[in-house]
């Protein structure tokens, strides 16, 4: 599987009746169970059976992507033999689908008796592995653009009614001469000035979850476009109504009250 052997030798021959019982033991093994001392021949008891550790591998995978590393033993089959168990075989590029037949004629020649099942790559391995990690990435891309359209639905209804409120002042405003474009500014910078706000401490909020409780790296176009994202459609949902209420006419806003 290509898991570098950092310390040790690899199992004994399988043929070979003098070597002792052997395990390799990986790094998070030697560093929970052996921190001070020296893996290299040391005995692990396992089933009544006293083992040698004969080497030390590198961490690996070896439920899922993203585990926490843990403790690995590995046995060899010439000291612990099971009825069942794994064959991984390296083939050349583009030659994977040419594979099963040929390992169905070496085990049958071996043993017509052995079954042979569940042959896949190690493509078809990962996808199964990521399978349900992808239902919720698939779901979030329809989610996703509807909780934006209903942020922005939110944001456009409280702008637009807080700007009927102040249908008057803006009449005011513009009779007195100020410009369209500064009284739309000026709704649109208050708006944006709460989203800001709110934005920030989502911000800060999303960063703490990410380092303490999912434990994993800050994913910067998300923690970056998705907030500017947010303050787009809020500038949006402040422009429309504001622009929408400067186009009132002057004297039909002084004489609503």
């Amino acid at each position: 599987m290509g898991i570098p052997l950092l310390a040790g030798r690899d199992f004994a021959d399988l043929q070979d009746a003098n070597a002792p019982p052997q395990v390799i033991v990986n790094e998070e093994f030697v560093r929970r169970f052996i921190p001070d001392g020296e893996p290299l021949g040391r005995r692990v008891e396992n089933r009544g059976t006293a083992y040698v550790i004969a080497g030390v591998a590198r961490n690996s995978t070896s439920e899922s992507f993203g585990e926490a590393p843990a403790p690995v033993v590995y046995f060899s089959y010439r000291d612990r033999p099971g009825e069942r168990g794994e064959i991984h075989v390296r083939t050349r590029p583009g030659a994977e689908s040419l594979l099963a037949p040929e390992l169905e004629r070496v085990v049958r020649g071996l043993d017509p008796s052995l079954p042979l099942y569940d042959v896949r790559t190690l493509n078809q391995h990962v996808e199964k592995n990521l399978f349900l990690r992808r239902i919720p990435a698939r779901m979030f891309v329809v989610l996703g653009p509807l909780l934006l359209l209903l942020a922005a639905t939110g944001i456009y209804a409280v702008v637009a009614y807080a700007v009927s409120q102040r249908t008057t002042e803006i009449g005011v405003r513009l009779a007195l001469g100020a410009t369209s474009h500064r009284v739309v500014s000026q709704i649109v910078g208050e708006s944006l000035r709460v989203v800001a706000a709110g934005a920030v401490v989502a911000w800060f909020v999303g960063a703490l979850v990410a380092v303490h409780l999912v434990r994993g790296p800050i994913d910067a176009v998300a923690f970056g476009g998705v907030p500017l994202a947010l303050f787009a459609v809020a500038a949006f949902a402040s422009w429309l109504p504001a622009r929408r209420a400067t186009r009132v006419d002057v004297m039909t806003a002084l004489r609503r009250d």
